[in-house]
């Protein structure tokens, strides 16, 4: 017996269905997170790999002599033409600038070059990139 005195007999079928459709709710809201966080990841994943990628290709480039460091833009490259080494959906771009004490860009060599390496790829809404510097000094 309730508290009014009557027998209860059970759910109707509207609160039935009422808690379905509340519990149907919560399950897409689950779902549509999941989504959202994976897709997360997945970007987290690209943004990673394109820095560790971009931190090689500095030190690949200032492990050269500071002479042979020519200024310029680079072009974009690709990092592997293997589809299946990880890196195959990155390109690499390095630029080399001559700038002053001041790191301003600067038409003479005083003996500092700056160093931009550039990785690229296809992310979700477009050409996404990571971009690292760092200044070398000539010996």
């Amino acid at each position: 017996m309730n508290i009014l005195g009557k027998k209860n007999k059970g759910f109707t079928i509207v609160e039935t269905v009422v808690a379905i459709g509340i519990f149907g709710i919560g399950v897409l809201a689950i779902v549509g997170f999941y989504a959202l966080s994976a897709q997360a990841v997945r970007n987290s994943r690209q943004v990673t790999t394109a820095t560790f990628l971009a931190q090689g290709v500095l030190e690949e480039t200032i492990a050269e002599p500071y002479d042979t460091l020519t200024t310029g833009t680079g072009t974009k490259q690709a990092i592997s033409t293997d589809p299946t080494n990880a890196a195959y959906p990155y390109q690499k771009k390095v630029d080399i600038t001559l700038i002053d004490q001041n790191l301003a860009v600067s038409g003479t060599d005083v003996g500092l070059k700056k160093i931009d390496a550039y990785i690229y790829w296809q992310g979700q809404n477009g050409e996404k990139q990571v971009q690292i510097s760092t200044v070398v000094t000539q010996r």
